[in-house]
């Protein structure tokens, strides 16, 4: 309850002094007794008609003395009714009703309300004569209520009150100092965005602004009175200021000067604020301080920017430097894989391959280079979408721990280059499957087992697979993957900073074990959208280990593996790294249905080695007919196409209830496309450029294919890690090939070979695609010269497709490029871009025709 002002504490007092005199002038009789009067005049009533009533009774004319009576109590209000009773207590006149209302009890004595007066005849007692008069001010509570001297003092008190508390508002006002300001005035000063306070020479407060008291939490005049000191100032680190340190006593002790003083009050909302604080003297007489006038103004938000903008800036620079140092790195690791692409190329073109066998050595070097150069494109690509909020996981039940050991034996190799070894065990029983993103997973496990294989000179890589319980939300089980290293270890200082994009423990590590920096924050995030983190621990020197936790989903009734059983698979897995090849079901049908003929060509020739039998078609409507007149086991469908798009032609075959799988095949690889795909009635998706690999697993997958040992045929590039094959609901992730970015590619000057030269069976495909690349890029010119945007269009996507499936991936990225710019309609963009698809064309070199 708000506390009552002063004035109004004035004027009740000044009430009850004016009161307390009305009771003690009562008390001494001063103050006219109303009641005694009227106990007077009914007594001198009584007596009057006592005397007449004599008179009348002796000459026994009680008819007059009955008139006179009703005559009297007509014409008196409180005279309720009177009578005459004779000496035998008969009653002999009775006017109103005054055998009911008179009372026995008053006979021996009158009362305020009942009068009884004798009657005499001659001087014997005659009969009496008797007053009922009615009781006016009640009885108890209700007569002390009504009683004039309490109504007298009561009208008194609300009188002074009200008069004493205006009359006191005049004469305040001369007193007060926040009253002495005229209101026009008063309210300028609310209206200003400071607060405002003055002080008398006791630090009270006198006068407050309404900006200052919304501060404080009060309306200003409930601040008038208050010591200034008793607010809750602080100081910067938000401990109580001392009260000695206010900027303002020095103006009201020494009148000294105090500007631009800094000073710090917590809020009514508990928020620390800052203020810029000037005090003014209010002077007296002989110029002596007599109050100070204080301003306040709130710099707390100029203060918080400039805190945000010094961390901003800092934080700015630092990235500025992490990608300087980037940028330096990722120009030594893409110019050493192409280094050796080109180099090994130029001697291929020259003939330096003095033997099948050491042509295909040449070959790999090739190959594994352009994998490299894959990761790190693919690293790039991770990590902006990453931060884009675009990366999606498809979660599916797989083997967890065949992911880890598949990783484990590709690596194994690398290891032993060095002269380490890569060993894997199991510290407690395991889930035969879990339900995460296997893609994902393995892209984890490689870049940690990767790093720790970059990172150790002599010793070994271990890995232990094992559950972890709780420690995460929902106190949920965890598949626990732990990457322990005897390598060069890192420093406790630098353990957090290894999983920032861009940076590594320090600028030695990157020149001499290279490497972009991206991997662990990569694969951090990937491991937090699945449920779980990476956690390192380090002793320089010594080694590394770094513990991968993910989220297994619901594994109730899922077998579980021994770590004896975990064992025995490792070893299976690792005898069976040997080369193998997908056989098909004896009967197996494919439909292939693109518009390319080099497509066709090359897809018929890899799938009819693993004994399908394929059939194409050109176009989508003549792929539908196809499709519905014959029984296939699987529709391989391109989405753009002339005629009828694929989109077209699946959604037309699944309105007829064909019922068979269709896999999408697209140069398209934007998020979101595979929910369209799916949506028009796809099983799945493979993106151009196909990989080959990934194309016979997917459809090995359809057909029951199976995968059979062949000793005299060395086994193929394997599927690269982070790479898998799915179908519908989970949408497959194709693999894209390397490819050099379009500046790369318009300095180069090396000549191109197809990355499946080292395959003679998909030579005449690649021949025929470099035909036709000629007469697809003069229609390209004379679309652009014609302005016929989308005839350009829709050449340009043929070629990024065409060109990576049959192994020229400098054609992918560059016709990508094109694309957008033709979107963008940027026709000096455009115009360089075809120009850069033309210098492409003339370094081509077509496989030989003998091979």
């Amino acid at each position: 309850m708000k506390a009552l002002n002063a004035k109004t504490y004035i004027s009740l007092g000044l009430a009850v002094l004016v009161t307390s005199t009305l009771f003690a002038a009562s008390f001494f009789g001063l103050v006219p007794d109303r009641p005694a009067a009227i106990r007077d005049g009914r007594a001198a009533l009584a007596e009057s008609l006592a005397i007449t009533s004599t008179a009348l009774v002796t000459r026994n004319d009680l008819a007059t003395f009955e008139s006179i009576l009703r005559m009297v109590v007509k014409r008196n209000a409180e005279l309720l009714s009177a009578g005459v009773r004779g000496a035998d207590r008969t009653l002999l006149v009775a006017v109103g009703d005054h055998a009911r209302l008179w009372s026995e009890v008053a006979d021996t004595h009158s009362t305020d309300t009942q009068l009884h007066v004798p009657i005499f005849s001659g001087s014997a007692k005659w009969g009496q004569l008797e007053l009922r008069y009615s009781d006016g001010h009640g009885v108890g509570l209700t007569a002390m209520l009504n009683s004039p001297l309490l109504m007298l003092v009561t009208f008194m008190t609300v009188a002074c009150a009200l008069m004493f508390y205006f009359y006191l508002g005049k004469v305040l006002r001369h007193l007060d100092p926040s009253e002495a300001i005229p209101g026009r005035v008063r309210a300028a000063l609310d209206t200003l965005a400071e607060g405002l306070l003055v002080l008398d020479r006791r630090q009270n407060i006198v006068l407050a602004n309404e900006a200052f008291a919304t501060l404080a939490g009060v309306r200003p005049d409930a601040l008038l009175g208050k010591s200034a000191a008793e607010l809750p100032w602080i100081d910067s680190n938000g401990r109580p200021a001392a009260k000695a340190s206010m900027p303002w006593l020095a103006q009201l002790k020494r009148n000294a000067q105090s500007v631009d003083s800094i000073i710090h009050l917590r809020d009514s909302r508990g928020e620390q604020r800052m203020f810029v604080v000037n005090c003014s003297p209010v002077l007296a007489e002989q110029g002596k301080p007599n109050g100070v006038f204080i301003s306040f103004n709130d710099v707390t938000e100029i203060e918080r920017n400039k805190i945000e903008l010094y961390q901003a800036k800092d934080q700015a620079e630092s990235a500025s430097r992490a990608k300087s140092e980037f940028l330096a790195n990722m120009s030594h690791e893409i110019r050493t894989p192409m280094n050796a692409i080109l180099g090994f190329t130029e001697l291929l073109q020259r003939g330096y391959g003095k033997s099948e066998q050491e042509s295909l050595k040449f070959l790999n070097t090739i190959h594994s280079s352009g994998r490299h150069l894959l990761e790190l494109i693919n690293d790039i690509l991770d990590l902006s979408k990453v931060e884009a909020g675009q990366m999606e996981m498809e979660i599916a039940e797989c083997a967890a721990h065949l992911v880890v050991l598949e990783v484990a034996n590709v690596l194994a190799v690398r290891a032993a280059e060095k002269g380490i070894t890569v060993n894997i065990a199991a510290r407690s029983p395991i889930p035969r499957a879990i339900r995460t993103d296997p893609g994902r997973l393995r892209q984890i496990v490689t870049n940690l087992v990767g790093n720790a294989i970059k990172f150790t000179e002599r010793g070994s890589v271990r890995i232990e697979l094992y559950m972890e319980q709780g420690g995460y939300e929902n106190d949920k089980a965890l598949f626990a993957i732990d990457v322990i290293d005897s390598g060069i270890g890192i420093a406790s200082d630098k353990l957090s900073a290894v999983f920032e994009a861009f940076v590594q423990a320090d600028t030695s590590v990157t020149r001499r074990f290279g490497g972009t920096g991206l991997g662990l924050s990569i694969s951090r995030r990937f491991a937090r959208a699945l449920g779980g983190d990476i956690v390192a621990t380090s002793v320089l020197g010594q080694g590394s280990t770094f513990a991968i936790r993910i989220d297994c989903g619901a594994i109730e009734g899922v077998p579980m593996l021994t770590p004896e059983q975990v064992v025995a698979a490792s070893e299976v897995t690792s005898r069976s790294e040997q080369a193998l090849q997908w056989v098909f079901p004896t009967g197996s049908r494919v439909l292939v249905v693109d518009d390319g003929p080099e497509n066709r060509e090359l897809l018929r020739l890899v799938l009819e080695e693993c004994g399908a039998t394929v059939d194409q078609a050109e176009n989508g409507l003549v792929g539908m007919e196809m499709a519905l007149a014959r029984n296939y086991g699987l529709v391989l469908m391109d989405m753009q196409m002339p005629v009828m798009d694929g989109f077209m032609a699946t959604g037309r075959l699944r309105e007829r209830g064909y019922a068979q799988p269709i896999f999408a095949l697209t140069a398209h690889a934007m998020n979101g496309f595979e929910q369209e795909v799916i949506a028009a009635g796809c099983s799945g998706y493979l993106t151009k450029p196909i990989h080959i690999d990934g194309l016979l697993a997917t459809v090995a997958g359809v057909l029951g294919g199976k995968q059979v040992h062949t000793p005299e045929r060395q086994a193929q590039a394997r599927l690269p890690a982070g790479h898998a094959v799915h179908t519908a609901p989970a949408l497959p992730l194709a693999s894209p090939a390397p490819a050099l970015a379009a500046d790369d590619a318009q300095a180069d000057s090396g000549p191109l070979l197809s990355r499946l030269a080292n395959r003679p069976r998909l030579h005449n495909s690649i021949r025929k695609f470099t035909s036709r690349l000629a007469e697809q890029l003069d229609a390209m010119d004379a679309a652009w010269q014609a302005r016929d945007l989308a005839a350009l269009a829709a050449l340009v996507h043929w070629l990024k497709g065409a060109a990576g499936t049959v192994g020229y991936d400098a054609f992918t990225d560059p016709s990508a490029e094109l694309e957008s710019r033709i979107e963008r309609n940027d026709e000096q963009a455009v115009a360089a871009s075809l120009a850069l698809l033309r210098s492409l064309q003339a370094r081509i070199v077509e496989p030989s025709a003998t091979e």
